[in-house]
């Protein structure tokens, strides 16, 4: 696998832009060679008529639709956030909003499986809040405004259950040994 080819994969799976620096890093390769594999990506994704380019801003990068497909995603978008909900982004919301806030791999751990395109598509129908997060240094996900509207209550205590389930104590074992390995990764491989 080419340099290119690995960045376009690192990007395909970014939800957000993703600094030079980081990618170096990622790939162990100098700051140059990753300026010149983007350029050969870009290069690549023009050559192939791609629907897919390469945007830059200052010192990030990220896959973003052509703009001349702009029209067709903004339809598959609208056709995405007002269809009925999946099973997993139920799930998802389930979860958040007896458990939340929580990070991404709080809530793959007890889904069981990637959840990055789920918590996305909420995002975007504006079910779920991303916000920033001190204590595991990496965002954290709530239910919103727009999801409490949308099924009648006034905040999460309101919902059936609630203190039980948000209690529940496998749940809270997880989220413990999750919390214990961000912030001692040494002890998570002992």
């Amino acid at each position: 696998m080419t340099y290119a080819t690995s960045i376009e994969a690192i990007l395909f799976a970014s939800s957000k832009p993703v600094a030079i620096k980081r990618l170096a890093e990622l790939l162990s390769i100098p700051s140059d060679d990753v300026s010149a594999a983007l350029k050969d990506l870009s290069d690549a994704l023009d050559g192939r008529e791609s629907g897919l380019v390469l945007q830059r801003n200052g010192h990030e990068v990220q896959l973003v639709t052509h703009p001349d497909a702009a029209e067709l995603v903004k339809q598959t978008i609208k056709a995405e956030a007002s269809g009925e909900l999946t099973r997993p982004q139920l799930e998802a919301l389930t979860i958040l909003a007896y458990r939340g806030p929580m990070t991404r791999p709080e809530v793959e751990q007890i889904r069981g499986i990637q959840s990055s395109l789920i918590l996305r598509n909420l995002m975007m129908r504006g079910l779920v809040e991303e916000k920033g997060d001190e204590r595991l240094g990496q965002p954290v996900f709530s239910v919103s405004f727009d999801f409490l509207n949308a099924i009648g209550v006034s905040s999460v205590e309101d919902l059936p259950e609630y203190e039980t389930l948000r209690g529940h104590a496998a749940v809270a074992d997880v989220l413990t040994q999750l919390e214990t390995q961000a912030t001692n990764p040494s002890e998570s491989h002992a």
